[in-house]
């Protein structure tokens, strides 16, 4: 070695050029052989550590006897070379002790395992003895993405330096110059994809892999890299069976306290089930198709371990110019072990259905049961006063508070309706409150009767229509008789597109145990879990059109079945990243390999050439329509599963999510085209649905070995009554007793109209029953649905938000409601029963069908009321509400939000039976006692509504606490202000009320409830100093970071608005305002401060508990020294890291003096005795309360002089007289004027203002048209006289060059 490259180097890697350097331990890494190793060399101590230079048990055991494995990959060579770049002592290679640290190795990740072994060496060094201490040994992966992050980040880096520094190079940089297309693609940003595509591929690979999914043992642990250790010292780990396998979703509420779950329980309450289900034998035949162990890959996938496994992901890239995004779909969406069985997709056993008939259409009620009779006896008062088991007449009650009353009654009750900005007592009464008007007064309550309006009919005179409404088919091989078309692009989903659970399973294989993996002679553990097919990740294929209907295709991936880490619910929306693996890497270049020649050019062979082409007018990508399909022959589509097959196979773990796929057909709303056999053309449904849907190989279909066909069948039931319109509804409690009758489960009941004793019941049969009779889901409602009925099957109505502020969208839905309405009264609408049941339990019930439909409308289980009375009943109460909604908007009582839930979801029930997913709706829903209501009044009404009273509803909430406000979107908060200050006890002038709202001198009780409930009312708004503009530049710093961290401390879960990230010591300040910690939170709770509060002689009254610090105080807490005792707390201990602020705080009172350090903490105190408000922490960072983040208010804002003792703090200030309001405002003037007058779509055309029109005409223009240039105006121009004699004067005169 030269003194010229000793001289390179050691100005290369920053080594002193004179002198002798310190003797340090020198570890480097050795290619040998196609082998990657690390050396440690510890020139003081003589010693040569070898770590991980053989890999076999024969190779670790031969290279323990060889004392020549030293020489053979030049050891003491490397030992000179080294000592003489340092200008060390080399000495006698003979006298070096050699260590060698072997263990097992794949032989593949040697270079990784390499840099790992030498970085942590680095980090640690030797032990106290001189040794290599333990290390963890971490998959490869794991390693190759950490080197990743690094060196991707140094290269961006170094390609900046070295383009700066390209025009002055040294002479050292003649050889190995990169060139420019490697310094092309760094800056044009294909680098940046390649590293993104080559960190997806290997995070892909590191999500299926059983060492990267287990957690690495710390140091210490017994199965770790031990020095002179034999064999394997990889780390070993405990297995963990145990893995979280959930049900169902459970439905919003479920977690909640005990005690509100058992107020929530009161909403559910059943019929009874009189009639026991027909008993079945003991099922002895075959019950699914024989196990095939090539049906799929049951071996080598992950193991049930890895599902519950802890994730430790880091989230990004580093790169010192941008960051590269380590997106979560890599990790989430890949193969998770699942498999499936060629019985995955039948639900039903292998046999013919059994004793199908006896559980359609079963009659449940006996022979007492009289349909009439559908008032309670705690309505009627006929019960017996006698003791159970007595033999005496038992005496009769007589009720006086309650007048039974029918439909029609009711609506003549209400009277005139009048314009919704005039008050309707009677109708509010009859509609909303449940009550009679009787004169002035309010009379008893009501109950509706429905039966004392109805229509009888004989069962000739009711029309019975079967049909077929829709098709499931699950199969693993697809076949068609015509063609299928298939989506060159994936198409743009918001949810999927099987979003709800539609009562069809599919049964999966869980993953094996890692035991059961490495025993020998294969799998042994065949667990498996039936999941919804909702429950399944899966994407629309393609589609089967026609021109009567279309037909859905879909491809579902089991393998990538999970749940969200957070609440544990099923993701089954794909993200655009993993279809787009799938599309491009998958089925394109199936599609390509299984077509002619002569169909190449109309191919797109890549995803991003079919998105180029995809592009509309306007150059965008995508968009809502669907995308562009692909016609492929049932031969054609056969070959393509079997390309896409072999691919993921060839794949390996990069592709293996993929694999277990198999394919959902599902076609709805088809029941027009089998109605009757498409009313005669064909000899029944059956027939009908063959001959319309030709395409479809129904032979091959209905073949049970190739999957599972469900069918729904249907049975319409509508009377012939052309002189009076009439509307059928089920009566709940025959419905009930006939599902119980048939074996099915409790099921789903809808109360229509908030209707008691009618509306319609859901439910699936219980499992065992369902698989020998070979029905799944049996479903009944009542066809006045389809009045308004959207295309899409969605019930959408006006939000809550929308009520609450009266706005256009709420105003025209109530009224589009009430006119669509009043138009259906003169049709007549039926009932139905429809039955979910595979394709040959469908042809035995429609060959028995009419007998049995015959017999169970004789037990009269439908009422039939005439149209005009149920349409009326509807329109009239969906007026009425929006009535009252206008009432309490103009009133605006502190609890607004909570009655609009209510309100809403009483207009919501008059048309659908909503979901409530709001939990203030639920809980105030109990709060009314729901049930309770419905059995004693028949409908669901607020009895004890008074909207002359402060809240109007005493039962419910009476304050709308943060979450009810951010339902209701802006301006809720300041508008539920008002109204606490318009009702609050100590109301004084104007004036004395803004200053004090709660008086000069309230109790410490009612003060810390006046923070809990508004405290934006009892505090003082927060304002800048102008003092704080001279506060050191090292404070403000100090205040940044603090709020800074504070912040990034917590989930993005519990966020509303945007995370603070100030940037100034005034912005740091106003993030600690009460206002600005609710807007940012989503559920907060404020909490008084007993610092300073006194009255005028010095004693503080009341009983305040124990005195809190005051605020400057609390600088100690979130600011403490050195050895404060919070510094172990694990909340606390990541801000006394290095980059944490307090550690920062640390670092700056270490470079100060004492005088320094005290004028700096005066500072932060300074700051913080100006804070609005601060977290209650303790021992804890953020502490919380029922789910809130509670936050300590600061005394000095509070509006009062002192606390009082009770007596002068409860006087009332006089209050302030206000002017009476003339008018009305816009949108309650604007509904009224709508209302007035007769509804005119021409005349709404002509009122348009000038600026909808000009909307109108710029939204018709196309985008060619919007970016014409249009040329300016020319110029005016003016007649000037020609200027015939110019005289210029001699100072005017112009030089010229």
């Amino acid at each position: 070695m030269t003194d010229e490259e000793i001289d390179v180097f050691r100005r290369a890697h920053f080594v002193p050029h004179e002198g002798i350097c310190p003797i340090v331990p020198v570890g480097f890494i050795i290619h040998d052989s196609d082998h990657f190793f690390t050396v440690i060399f510890d020139f003081d101590a003589r010693r040569a550590h070898v770590l991980g230079r053989h890999t076999s048990s024969d190779a670790i055991k031969a290279g323990r006897r060889d004392t020549d494995d030293w020489n053979q990959w030049k050891g003491p060579e490397y030992w000179r070379h080294i000592a003489a770049l340092h200008h060390w002592d080399a000495g006698e290679v003979t006298d070096i002790s050699v260590t060698s640290l072997d263990w097992i190795q794949n032989g593949v990740d040697c270079g990784p395992i390499a840099c790992s072994v030498l970085e942590q060496f680095i980090d640690t060094g030797f032990d106290e003895n001189g040794h290599i201490p333990s290390f963890p040994i971490p998959c490869g992966h794991q390693i190759r993405i950490q080197m990743l992050h690094v060196i991707a980040g140094r290269i961006k880096t170094s390609c900046s330096d070295y383009l700066m520094l390209l025009d002055s190079a040294p002479d050292s940089w003649t050889a190995d110059i990169p060139g420019e297309d490697i310094i092309n693609n760094i800056q044009n940003g294909r680098y940046h994809a390649e590293c993104h595509e080559l960190l997806r591929r290997i995070t892909v690979v590191s999500s299926t892999c059983s060492q990267c999914r287990r957690p690495v043992p710390p140091q210490n642990d017994e199965h770790t890299l031990k020095s002179g250790e034999d064999g394997n010292g990889a780390p070993l780990y405990q297995d963990t069976v145990d893995a979280e396998l959930s049900d169902d979703e459970d439905e919003p509420g479920t977690d909640l306290p005990a005690d509100r779950r058992a107020t929530l329980s009161k909403l559910n309450k059943r019929f009874s089930r009189p009639t026991a289900p027909p008993s079945l034998a003991a099922y002895a035949g075959r019950r699914w198709l024989q196990d095939d162990r090539t049906f799929d890959d049951y071996e080598g996938g992950p193991t049930i371990e890895m599902l519950i496994a802890p994730r430790d992901i880091n989230l990004t890239t580093t790169f010192h110019t941008r960051g590269i995004q380590l997106s979560t779909t890599w990790v989430n969406w890949v193969d998770h072990g699942y498999r499936i069985t060629p019985s995955s997709f039948h639900i039903f056993y292998q046999c013919d259905p059994i004793s199908t008939m006896a559980h359609i259409m079963p009659i449940g009620t006996t022979d007492s049961y009289d349909p009439s009779n559908q008032v309670p006896d705690h309505v009627t008062g006929e019960y017996s006063l006698q003791r159970q088991g007595s033999t005496q007449r038992g005496q009769r009650t007589e009720v006086t508070d309650v007048e039974i009353i029918s439909a029609s009654s009711l609506v003549d009750s209400a009277q005139d309706d009048p314009p919704l900005h005039e008050e309707c007592r009677f109708g509010h009464n009859a509609f909303v409150r449940g009550h009679a008007s009787h004169g002035f007064s309010d009379g008893p309550a009501l109950y509706v009767d429905l039966e004392r309006d109805a229509v009888k009919f004989t069962e000739d005179e009711i029309e019975t229509s079967v049909d077929i409404d829709s098709i499931i088919w699950t199969t693993k091989v697809f076949r068609c008789r015509g063609s299928v078309g298939i989506y060159i692009t994936p198409p743009f989903q918001m949810k999927p597109g099987i979003f709800k659970h539609n009562h069809t399973y599919v049964d999966i294989t869980i993953p094996q145990s890692e035991e059961d993996a490495n025993a020998s002679g294969g799998r042994m553990e065949w667990l498996s879990k039936r999941f919804p097919m909702s429950a399944i990740p899966h994407a629309c294929l393609g589609r089967i059109s026609s021109a009567s209907s279309t037909l859905s295709l879909y491809i579902a991936f089991p393998r990538m079945i999970h749940q969200h880490p957070v609440n544990g619910r099923r993701i089954t929306l794909i993200p655009k990243e993993t279809l787009d693996i799938f599309w491009d890497r998958v089925l394109l270049p199936s599609i390509g390999d299984c077509t002619d020649v002569s169909w190449a050019p109309y191919l797109k062979q890549t995803l991003e050439e079919a998105r180029y082409k995809a592009r509309g007018g306007d150059g965008r990508k995508g968009g809502w329509s669907a995308p562009k399909t692909i016609p492929l022959s049932d031969d054609d589509f056969r070959d393509v599963q079997e390309r896409m097959e072999t691919r993921i196979r060839d794949g390996d773990r990069e592709l293996s999510m993929f694999g277990s796929l198999f394919f959902i057909l599902e076609g709805k709303g088809i029941k027009l085209l089998t109605k009757d056999g498409q009313r005669g053309r064909f000899s029944g449904p059956e027939e009908a649905l063959r001959r319309n849907l030709p395409d479809l190989d129904w032979s091959y279909m209905m073949n049970r070995r190739h999957g599972e066909l469900l069918v729904d069948v249907g049975i319409s039931f509508t009377p012939h009554s052309p002189d009076v319109p009439v509307v059928g509804v089920w009566r709940l409690d025959a419905l009930e007793a006939s599902f119980g009758a048939g074996g099915y489960k409790r099921g789903e009941m809808h109360h229509h109209n908030t209707l008691s004793r009618y509306g319609a019941l859901q439910a699936e049969m219980q499992q065992e029953r369902s698989q020998q009779t070979h029905i799944a889901f049996r479903s009944t409602y009542n066809l006045y649905y389809e009045s308004i009925r959207t295309n899409s099957n969605k019930a959408s109505f006006a939000s809550d938000s929308d009520a609450y502020k009266l706005s256009p969208s709420y105003m025209t839905e109530c009224f589009e409601i009430a006119k669509v309405i009043d138009g259906c009264k003169g049709k007549t609408y039926g009932v139905r029963d429809e039955y979910r049941v595979s394709g040959h339990a469908a042809r035995i019930i429609l060959d028995n069908i009419d007998e049995k439909a015959g017999e169970y409308l004789r037990s009269d289980p439908v009422l039939w009321i005439p149209s005009k009375i149920w349409f009326e009943l509807i329109r009239r109460r969906v007026r009425e509400i929006q009535r009252t909604q206008i009432s309490i908007v103009k009133k605006n009582p502190p609890n607004l939000g909570i009655l609009t839930g209510l309100l809403n979801h009483m207009l919501r029930s008059t048309t659908s039976t909503p979901i409530v997913y709001d939990f203030h709706v639920r809980e105030s829903l109990a709060l009314l006692e729901y049930r309770n209501v419905l059995e004693t009044a028949g409908m669901f009404f607020l009895q004890d509504f008074d909207l002359a009273s402060d809240t109007c509803l005493e039962e419910v909430q009476q304050i709308d606490d943060v979450n009810v406000l951010a339902l209701m979107g802006a301006n809720a908060k300041s508008r539920r202000d008002r109204a606490v200050e318009k009702m609050g006890a100590c109301q004084s002038t104007e004036l004395e009320l803004q200053d004090y709202p709660l008086g000069r001198t309230p109790t410490w009780a009612r003060l810390k409830a006046a923070i809990a409930s508004s405290p934006a009312i009892i505090m003082r708004p927060w304002s800048w100093s102008p003092r704080f503009s001279n506060t050191e530049l090292s404070v403000g710093r100090l205040i940044i970071m603090f709020t800074r961290h504070m912040w990034l401390m917590l989930t993005p879960e519990v966020f509303k608005g945007i995370r603070p990230h100030p940037n100034s010591l005034q912005e740091a300040m106003r993030c600690w305002t009460i206002t600005s910690v609710d807007d940012t939170l989503a559920a907060v709770t404020f909490e008084a401060c007993n610092a300073g509060l006194h009255d005028r002689t010095g004693i503080t009254p009341g009983r305040m508990g124990p005195r809190s610090k005051a605020f400057a105080d609390r600088c100690s807490l979130f600011f403490p020294d050195a050895g404060a005792s919070n510094k172990d707390k694990a909340q606390w201990s990541v801000l006394w890291d290095a980059d944490g602020y307090i550690a920062e705080f640390h670092r700056m009172m270490k470079t100060r003096d004492e005088d320094q350090q005290a004028l700096l903490k005066q500072g932060l105190c300074d700051v913080f005795s100006h804070l609005h408000c601060l977290p209650a922490s303790a021992a804890r960072v953020w502490t919380q309360k029922n789910d809130a983040i509670i936050f300590i208010t600061n005394p000095a804002f509070y509006r009062i002089d002192c606390i009082g003792r009770g007596a002068e703090s409860y006087r009332r200030a006089p209050k302030a007289r206000r002017a009476m309001k003339l008018i009305k405002g816009k949108r309650i003037f604007a509904a009224d004027l709508m209302d007035s007058q007769p509804f005119d779509s021409d005349g709404n055309l002509r009122r348009r203002t000038e600026r909808q029109k000009r909307r109108e005409f710029n939204r018709k223009m196309t985008m060619a048209k919007k970016n014409k240039r249009v040329p300016p105006p020319p110029r005016p121009c003016k007649a000037r006289p020609f200027p015939m004699d110019v005289i210029v004067e001699e100072d005017e005169q112009m030089d010229i060059d």
